[in-house]
């Protein structure tokens, strides 16, 4: 759903919702009634509750707990800031959803906590036509400001999302460091020597796992021919299935002669491969300079923001259908197939394969967010900086309820007003499309966290 939600009609008689406000699932409105409104007792209460969950799932939950809260919280201050630049009054600004826990009010903005933690909104005044405001406060609603304003605050938590994910890239590059032997690491300015590689995965069955490859492993030789790097292994087998050939490697500083018939691909039998993957000996991270890293960051933001586009299309263009098979038959995915090439061998099945229509639900991402946390910060960041971005790019889909929604109608309101009169949206006629992406986002929702539970995705 949308993060901005809109203000309760307030007529003389007990106050009712507007239509829009219901679509939001706004309850009564009003101004903040006192300074303070809930007791400290009761923020005491959640934030007790939340540390003794830590204490009990450990403290990878406790972590990823915070940083969801955070992640949404910010998402919020997005919408929040946008607006009050550009002089739209917030009447709320609530962390999550529900009774109202805790709150205070400073100005006419009222700040708290509410008791069910899966979302957060800001409520501006004047979303759409349908929201009654007192006449004083007409040119500050949302309504009445210009088309950038109101695309520059629907926007804003998006924005926020995409700033996130570029600060904690940038975290990982410049302080916590990524692997010595990675793409990152080169272009961070640290030399990788490919040619202390090592046999990573022996495939099972395969001509490398029958000959007695192990993993660890390292090829120096295939048929006489001298092997530098992992690149080298392919060339050297892929015209030669079903052949037998010598192959020399050295185990624990000691050359093993040992003989292997190259297999055939299975997505084509006229090609060999051995059934190797390459790895390096772990080695301390590294990190990059101040600029370096900046730069990777950026890169690896918008390349990543891309590559969600892009799934996210193939998602809703083609594989609702495999998603939905998968829910009806419980998680269960089709067994890799032995062999399946990769490199100059074939390697295992990697945690995306047979995920590609997969998505991961809030309780899939705080699942892997806490075993990520108990490996390392790196790896926890970077999957909290691709969360970010995911969920930036999933809010700017062009339908109500969601963030894009409201650009997408401040869009069609602003072409409608060129060269005339200013033009101002029905939102009436869109409540029955609203309310079907609602429920077809429920249930997406419910079905990943149904997945993610019976058939939960891997660390790889």
């Amino acid at each position: 759903m949308t993060h901005i939600r809109t203000p309760d009609r307030e007529p003389p008689a007990p106050p009712q919702p507007s239509p829009s406000a219901r679509m939001t699932g706004a309850a009564g409105g009003g101004e903040p009634r006192g300074e303070i409104a809930g007791g400290w007792w009761r923020l005491g209460i959640v934030i007790t509750a939340t540390v003794a969950l830590g204490l009990w799932a450990g403290k990878g939950w406790l972590l990823i707990i915070g940083a969801l809260s955070v992640m949404i919280f910010l998402h919020e201050l997005g919408h929040y800031l946008a607006a009050k630049w550009s002089g739209m009054k917030v009447t709320e600004f609530f962390l999550f959803f529900g009774p109202k826990i805790w709150s205070f009010r400073r100005g006419e903005t009222e700040y708290g906590i509410k008791l069910i933690p899966v979302g957060a909104y800001v409520r501006i005044i004047g979303m759409n036509n349908l929201d009654e405001v007192p006449p004083e406060d007409e040119p500050r609603t949302y309504r009445q400001q210009s088309y950038p304003k109101r695309l520059l605050t629907v926007s804003g938590g998006s924005i926020m999302h995409l700033l996130q994910a570029f600060v904690l890239f940038f975290v990982v590059f410049a302080f916590f460091g990524v692997p010595a032997y990675s793409e990152q690491a080169e272009r961070l300015g640290h030399q990788v020597d490919e040619t202390e590689w090592v046999v990573g995965e022996v495939t099972p069955g395969s001509g490398a796992d029958r000959a007695g490859v192990e993993p660890g492993d390292r090829i120096v030789r295939i048929d006489g021919e001298e092997v530098s790097t992992f690149a080298d292994v392919g060339p050297l087998v892929v015209d030669r299935p079903g052949d037998t050939i010598p192959i020399v490697v050295e185990r624990d500083g000691v050359e093993v002669p040992l003989e292997a018939t190259i297999g055939r691909r299975p997505d084509d039998r006229s090609l060999g491969f051995l059934g190797v993957s390459g790895a390096f000996p772990d080695r301390p991270d590294v990190t990059g300079g101040i600029v370096d890293s900046l730069l990777l960051s950026g890169e690896y933001t918008v390349t990543t923001v891309k590559d969600t586009v892009v799934n996210l299309t193939r998602f809703f263009t083609g594989g609702v259908g495999d998603f939905a098979s998968t829910v009806l038959e419980g998680g269960r995915q089709p067994e890799p197939q032995a062999g399946a090439p990769a490199g100059g061998g074939g390697g295992p099945r990697t945690a995306d394969e047979g995920d590609q229509n997969r998505l991961v639900s809030i309780y899939g991402v705080a699942r892997l967010g806490a075993d990520m946390s108990e490996d390392g910060m790196s790896g926890f960041l970077l999957l909290l900086a691709f969360v970010n971005i995911s969920i930036g790019v999933l809010n700017m889909i062009p339908l109500l309820p969601l963030d894009g929604g409201h650009a997408a109608v401040a869009t069609y309101e602003r072409i409608r007003s060129i060269g005339g009169r200013r033009y101002m949206a029905d939102v009436s006629k869109l409540l029955p499309l609203t309310y079907a992406v609602f429920m077809v986002l429920v249930l997406i929702g419910v079905s990943s966290i149904y997945l993610d539970i019976v058939d939960p995705i891997g660390l790889g």
